[in-house]
């Protein structure tokens, strides 16, 4: 009697501290030892259901990572939607493009949206269905109705006319978040077809390691972890009371772009298109020269057709050189545009500007 009695407190402690949240050390190293630093560590919250859904109360830009048999995993950051809907790519196939609703369709490429009257630069029209949306109009005008709404953004008179504008009306039961609060977002993972994938696991970030690779992090234990890093191959574990861990990393093989065909520039690569841009931006570059040294970074895409477009700057410390560096993109030449099988496809660019200052003369 006394053995089971102290057997049943076992299980009754375990219980315990497998129900508090513990503080954990990975320390992570490669197969020669060398620190393994940047690595993000996220930790299993919940599973998709019969509908493929899935329910958390976040915070605007928290991480997830979503994991289902026969796909690669995918991650996700929670932007504004309430509603994420994404698509893993098959392990032995393509990721599907989302189909937007009817009434979300526009003539627009890449369109500026604005929902409720306000710019929402991370609005995914594909999260939503027809009996969520109230109204749409559209416009390319840079007149006093959408003049005020851009007021403090990064988005000007040239990106209006070139992208085009998508006014959305929602429903009144669709709340959106904004970077300072927390929300209850529904998470809806579904396959190529739109059929909803059951079981997916979902993950949530919880730390990252520092320049001696010390990942540090709370969780429960029990629970499952996956540490993810640019150049190593993603190291799954379950978390145990063992505190402090030590965890070794195999790197990546080195792979080529997916992109079989890159676009072209007079023949050349970006690097060809950064000589023409300099060469064509260097007199209104020159005039935004400042005591501190200058950075643009701006992002675009090459388009189907081989036109630029959806230019926008990710960083910048020169409002007057960041207008500078987007105008002049926009008045790229054409490009020869990316293949892949044959066929022209959408490819991404970064391109960092750098203006020495005058503070070191």
């Amino acid at each position: 009697m006394k053995r089971l009695l102290l057997f049943v407190a076992f299980i009754a402690l375990s219980t315990i501290v497998r129900a508090e949240m513990l503080d954990y050390c990975c320390r992570l190293r490669d197969e020669k030892g060398s620190v393994v630093s940047s690595a993000t560590v996220f930790v299993k919250i919940g599973k998709t259901d019969e509908n493929g859904c899935y329910k958390i109360n976040a915070r605007y830009n928290t991480n997830l990572l979503i994991e289902a048999d026969g796909y690669s995993r995918t991650g996700l950051v929670l932007k504004a939607d309430p509603i994420q809907r994404i698509s893993p790519t098959p392990t032995s196939g393509k990721k599907t493009i989302l189909e937007y609703p009817e009434s979300l369709k526009t003539e627009f490429d890449y369109p500026i949206y604005v929902v409720n009257g306000k710019y929402i630069s991370t609005f995914k029209p594909y999260n939503y269905t027809d009996d969520q949306i109230a109204e749409v109009a559209t416009t390319k005008k840079w007149n006093k109705v959408t003049k005020p709404i851009f007021e403090g953004s990064d988005i000007e008179s040239i990106d209006v006319t070139k992208r085009g504008v998508v006014m959305v009306t929602t429903k009144e039961e669709v709340t959106f978040n904004t970077p300072k609060n927390k929300i209850g977002y529904t998470v809806i993972v579904v396959d190529k077809d739109g059929k909803p994938i059951e079981g997916a696991s979902i993950y949530i970030r919880r730390g990252k390691a520092d320049e001696v690779g010390d990942l540090e992090f709370s969780a429960k234990a029990g629970r499952r972890a996956v540490i993810t890093s640019a150049k190593y191959e993603d190291y799954t574990f379950t978390l145990t009371e063992q505190r402090e861990v030590h965890i070794y990393m195999t790197k990546k093989p080195e792979k080529g772009m997916d992109v079989k065909h890159m676009p072209s520039f007079n023949g050349g690569s970006l690097s060809s298109f950064r000589k023409w841009f300099m060469t064509y931006a260097n007199e209104e570059l020159r005039k935004c020269i400042q005591d501190e040294d200058t950075y643009v970074v701006a992002k675009f895409i090459v388009g189907k057709s081989g036109k630029v477009v959806c230019v926008e700057i990710a960083k910048h410390n020169n409002p007057r050189a960041a207008r500078v560096v987007k105008n002049t993109i926009y008045r790229s030449p054409q490009w020869s545009p990316g293949l892949e099988d044959g066929k022209p496809v959408n490819v991404a660019y970064s391109l960092p500007i750098n203006i020495a200052g005058t503070a070191g003369y």
